[in-house]
């Protein structure tokens, strides 16, 4: 109980920390416009923004609900990041547990990995299109080689004498990778999942640049050109809170679902 007391203080405490760090920089945000010291123009208040999202809450903006616009950005990260996943994982399996695979295909992540995904824009536009196939795509392409290089560096360091151990027990090669070289990656690969969501998510703002008419990307850019700040600085809020959201999912499926995790 001891030991369940004190994480449940730690929790309360992290809790208090985040919600005063929270408030002192609303604070300072708040004094900032009201004394002044940065023009309105350049820089909205709380008190602003708070009255943009009541506005557009219940209006819209530019003939889309906030709702339809949170929910186009959710659904095209979470599009994105899923092929991504779904590609990238099995790859990474597959040149982990085979060194031919891994020569054919490693220098291929590699050279997609550091590229800007931007960089893929202008491309798949003229590809797909400037619909949402396109802009699923380039999140696709944002987190796929990050995916692909943490799970091949997850079954890279399993440890060879689990492995080995398995083996002398006339385990097959099906039963060691589901119940020896499986478990002991997937900590490592659901790391680098929360990295490449983080990746992808931080791209869609550019996805939806592409004559987009829908999205918290495409506000954040229209409101730019009519120099509405607290429009942006919503959008941006509103990013960060989905992006956290997101992250926190992850996290909870791995605490339920990788529960062994340090333990091995």
């Amino acid at each position: 109980m001891s030991g369940q007391g004190a994480a449940a203080g730690e929790r309360w405490t992290r809790l208090g920390l985040g919600t005063l760090s929270v408030a002192i920089g609303l604070g300072v945000w708040q004094a900032l416009g009201s004394l002044h010291l940065i023009p309105s123009g350049l820089l909205a208040s709380p008190a602003e923004v708070w009255a943009a999202f009541i506005d557009i809450s219940r209006h819209g903006y530019r003939g889309t609900s906030l709702g339809q616009d949170v929910i186009a950005t959710l659904l095209r990260a979470v599009a994105g990041f899923a092929v991504g996943t779904l590609v990238g994982v099995p790859l990474g399996l597959w040149m982990g547990m085979s060194r031919l695979t891994a020569a054919a295909a490693d220098w291929m992540v590699q050279f997609l990995r550091p590229l800007p995904p931007l960089s893929f824009l202008v491309l798949l536009s003229l590809w797909l299109g400037t619909g949402d196939t396109a802009k699923i795509g380039l999140l696709a392409l944002t987190a796929f080689p990050i995916i692909t290089s943490a799970t091949y560096a997850a079954v890279g360091s399993v440890s060879r004498q689990k492995i080995q151990a398995a083996q002398s027990l006339g385990a097959s090669s099906g039963q060691i990778f589901c119940h020896v070289l499986l478990p002991a990656a997937l900590p490592t690969i659901s790391t680098g999942l929360r990295i490449a969501l983080a990746a992808a998510f931080s791209t869609v703002v550019a996805a939806e640049l592409m004559a987009g008419s829908d999205g918290l990307g495409w506000m954040i850019f229209s409101a730019s050109q009519y120099l509405r700040n607290d429009i942006i600085l919503l959008g941006i809020i509103l990013l960060g809170l989905l992006g956290m959201g997101l992250n926190s999912l992850l996290l909870g499926l791995d605490r339920g679902l990788i529960h062994w995790r340090g333990r091995e």
